[in-house]
């Protein structure tokens, strides 16, 4: 599972191509990645995809990903759909917001979007989209579906408090309210669905906190940096018992 990448080719390639050694014996190993995965216009876009689909194949893996805010939606959205999953490449998809999936009895849901805090530095149609943002439909919908046992996401929950330094200048203040009522909305679909996992990238900080809520056991929640970072950029879980077996940076553990 993998934090942000941002169209790092040499970052993304590098993680790839260790699958075998990380994933040991699996016959088909698999990233799933936590948005602002790269999905980007013009060539340089392309090119990034087809490098990657094609050391997935000489490793045998695929690649899943829920889409972040940093992301080409008109290009995520006429790709087709098999199945929940938007295909970009033959190794390599898109988990489209509410799509579910059963792993070892447990249900998974996918639910990307974020809001981008330097918006004000962008332009609509050239490097941002309003796609980002989760739509009141798309809550409407996940939390009619009913409970999940793990939620995969770009944004964070607001139940989860961070601290953070001074917002820099150029974040607009009308920005800063979109992503605290976007948290809000995602906190919305937790609150009604009750994961007992919840794995998401966005902040760029590596952690894990365990929340206590109504589900037995309460949710843990694993937040993932992103590409160039020292540690907390990855990590390795086993999906049938839910244990997080190794950590970028810190090397095998046991939560």
């Amino acid at each position: 599972m993998a934090g942000d990448w941002h169209g790092n080719t040499a970052w993304a390639l590098n993680l790839i191509r260790r699958l075998p050694e990380l994933l040991p014996g699996e016959e088909t190993p698999l990233v799933l990645q936590l948005g602002d995965f790269g999905v980007w216009p013009g060539p340089r876009g392309d090119k990034y995809l087809r490098k990657l689909d094609r050391i997935l194949g000489d490793v045998g893996g695929v690649l899943g990903f829920v889409d972040g805010n940093h992301e080409w939606f008109p290009a995520l959205e006429q790709i087709p759909t098999v199945a929940g999953k938007g295909w970009l490449r033959d190794r390599i998809w898109h988990l489209r917001r509410g799509h579910r999936w059963t792993w070892h009895d447990r249900t998974w849901c996918a639910l990307g979007g974020a809001v981008s805090l330097d918006k004000a530095m962008r332009t609509e149609g050239l490097d941002w989209w309003p796609q980002e943002e989760i739509t009141p439909a798309q809550v409407h919908h996940v939390a009619h579906d009913g409970p999940v046992d793990v939620l995969v996401t770009h944004e964070c929950p607001a139940a989860v408090l961070h601290e953070f330094p001074a917002p820099p200048s150029w974040w607009a203040a009308e920005d800063l309210v979109r992503n605290t009522q976007h948290r809000v909305r995602l906190q919305t679909v937790v609150d009604e669905v009750r994961p007992g996992w919840l794995f998401h990238g966005h902040l760029h900080r590596g952690y894990h906190r365990h929340l206590p809520t109504p589900r037995e056991g309460g949710l843990h929640v694993h937040g993932l940096d992103a590409d160039r970072a020292a540690a907390g950029a990855w990590l390795v879980l086993n999906v049938q018992t839910m244990e997080v077996e190794q950590i970028h940076g810190a090397g095998s553990v046991r939560e």
